[in-house]
C-alpha cells in the first residue's frame, strides 16, 4: 500500500521531485535534502514536542553538523511554507524544549485507493507505476470519468496520436523548464551537502612558536577569518608565557554572530589541560572578550603541575 501524502499549511510534501508544491496556485518551492526530511519528520511527529537532539538525529543520522544546522533549516521551512517567524503559527518554538509541527495545519491526503474506481474494461490496460505519493482527490476525479469501453477500443489509439500532433508549442517550453529545474535541484542537493561538512582550518600558521589555532567551520567557507584578528595581541601574550612553562597549546574556535565556542588545550612534558567556553554576545566589547581569554588560559597553565627536568 502506497505512503500517504499530506499537505503543511496548503502546500503538498514531494519526495519525488523534492519539493512542496501550492494545492491551489501550483507554484513549486525547491527544498534541500535535509529540509525535506526534516519537514516529513516533523509531519510523522505532528502535536509532538521534538528536542533539538532528538530532530538532529532523525533527521542528520551520525552526521558532524554545525551549531545553526537545525536553526537555519527550521528557518528556511517557515519561509517555504509562509509561517512568519515571529507568530510561529505552523511550526513554532517550544523554550528550552525544541519545536513542534502545529497539527491543525497538516492535512492528509486520502489513498488513492479509496478514491479510483475499479479500473475500466479495456484489453491490456496500461499499467501506471506507483508514485512515492498518491494522486490529489482533484486529480482522481478526471480520472475516474475518464474511462474506455470495449466499443471504443480500437479508435483510442487515433485519439491519441491526433493529441499527441495537436500540443501547443509552450509544451516544448515547459520540458526545457521541467530540464532546468532538475540540473538545478541536483546542484543544490550536493551544495547542501557540501555545507554541511565540517572542516578544521588552520589560522596564522607559523605566527607563534608554542600556538597553533584552528578555526572550525564549513567546508565551503573562505579558508581566512578576520575573526581571529582580534585575538592576535592576546596570542601574541599567552605564547610569551607558554615558552616561560615550556608548554603548548592549541585552539579550536567557532564563530557566529551571537556565540563563540572556544576551546583550548595545553600540554607539557608531565602533564595536560583542557578548558571548553561559550562566549555569548562576544563581538560587543572585545577588551572583556580578550581579558576573559588571557585570564582563563593563564589560570589553567599556572594549575598545571611543575615538570621535573631529569
Amino acid at each position: 500500500m502506497s505512503k500517504p501524502r499530506y499537505s503543511v499549511n496548503n502546500w503538498l510534501l514531494d519526495f519525488t521531485s523534492g519539493a512542496i508544491v501550492h494545492r491551489q496556485s501550483g507554484e513549486i518551492r525547491r527544498l534541500g535534502e535535509y529540509q525535506l526530511k526534516l519537514l516529513d519528520c516533523l509531519i510523522e511527529h505532528a502535536g509532538q514536542t521534538l528536542s533539538r537532539n532528538e530532530l538532529t538525529g532523525l533527521v542528520w543520522e551520525r552526521r558532524v553538523i554545525g551549531d545553526n544546522s537545525l536553526s537555519n533549516a527550521i528557518h528556511a521551512l517557515r519561509a517555504a511554507l509562509e509561517d512568519d517567524g515571529k507568530q510561529q503559527r505552523v511550526i513554532k518554538t517550544i523554550p528550552k524544549k525544541g519545536y513542534l509541527l502545529d497539527p491543525e495545519f497538516c492535512q492528509l491526503i486520502e489513498p488513492e485507493a479509496d478514491i479510483v474506481s475499479s479500473p475500466a474494461p479495456v484489453s491490456n490496460p496500461t499499467k501506471v507505476p506507483e508514485g512515492k505519493y498518491l494522486i490529489q482527490p482533484e486529480m482522481a476525479e478526471t480520472v475516474t470519468t475518464n474511462t474506455v469501453s470495449v466499443n471504443d477500443e480500437i479508435t483510442v489509439p487515433l485519439a491519441a496520436k491526433r493529441i499527441r500532433y495537436s500540443l501547443p508549442p509552450w509544451s516544448v517550453l515547459s520540458l526545457l523548464l521541467l530540464i532546468c529545474v532538475i540540473t538545478l535541484s541536483a546542484w543544490l542537493i550536493f551544495f547542501h551537502k557540501n555545507c554541511d561538512e565540517m572542516v578544521a582550518q588552520e589560522q596564522q600558521k607559523n605566527q607563534y612558536s608554542n600556538i597553533r589555532v584552528f578555526r572550525i567551520a564549513a567546508a565551503v567557507d573562505e579558508m581566512n577569518d578576520e575573526d581571529i584578528v582580534k585575538l592576535k595581541p592576546t596570542l601574541k601574550a599567552l605564547n610569551q608565557e607558554l615558552i616561560a612553562h615550556d608548554a603548548w597549546m592549541t585552539v579550536y574556535y567557532r564563530t557566529d554572530e551571537q556565540v563563540l565556542n572556544y576551546t583550548f588545550s595545553i600540554e607539557t612534558t608531565c602533564a595536560n589541560q583542557q578548558l571548553a567556553m561559550t562566549l555569548y554576545h562576544w563581538r560587543i566589547d572585545n577588551l572583556k572578550l580578550t581579558n576573559t581569554i588571557f585570564g582563563e588560559t593563564e589560570r589553567k597553565l599556572n594549575e598545571m603541575a611543575v615538570c621535573t627536568k631529569p
